[in-house]
């Protein structure tokens, strides 16, 4: 997954000069090849972890301006075999879905989930009326968070998980940093 970031000199900033510098994450050494790079003035570089802030970034969640560039960087560096936020989803654990209060368990048919799941006929006539299905030919059909049944599209999922990306890597952050 890529994370670029805008790391800026807090001190020119504060001067009313915008400066410093892309940079895609992860990198080997946050201090070598971001902050020493940033001019931060002055002889001794000591101190200088304080002094600067992210200004921009692109990237498929939200990133603060205070966050921190090496928790950033560790992130990155556990994110490197992911290239969507889909898959990072399908990464966590039954636990951390539930947390999110997102579907967990999707199937491609709404007989499918029906059958996996042993819900007797009388339950799924309930569920299904009760339920909102758009569309029989929806990709996916869940059971939504007071027992029916729902569906979405493929496009209606991506939107859902890019509008919950910060969370879910939230919970990919609890699991794996």
């Amino acid at each position: 997954m890529k994370i670029n970031v805008f790391v800026s000199n807090l001190a020119k900033y504060n001067d009313g000069e915008l400066t410093g510098q892309w940079t895609t994450l992860p990198v080997d050494d946050v201090n070598k090849d971001i902050l020493d790079e940033l001019d931060l003035g002055g002889d001794s570089k000591q101190g200088y972890h304080d002094e600067w802030f992210i200004s921009d970034y692109e990237a498929p969640f939200k990133i603060s301006e205070y966050d921190s560039i090496y928790t950033l960087n560790n992130l990155a560096k556990a994110l490197e075999n992911y290239d969507t936020i889909e898959e990072v989803f399908n990464s966590l654990d039954s636990q951390s879905k539930q947390n999110l209060y997102l579907p967990d368990y999707m199937t491609e048919s709404l007989e499918d989930l029906i059958q996996e799941l042993g819900i007797d006929p009388v339950e799924a006539a309930r569920a299904t009326y009760f339920g909102k299905i758009q569309s029989w030919d929806d990709d996916y059909f869940f059971i939504n968070e007071v027992g029916n049944f729902e569906s979405m599209s493929e496009h209606q999922y991506q939107e859902m998980l890019n509008n919950h990306a910060s969370e879910i890597i939230d919970q990919f952050k609890e699991e794996n940093l």
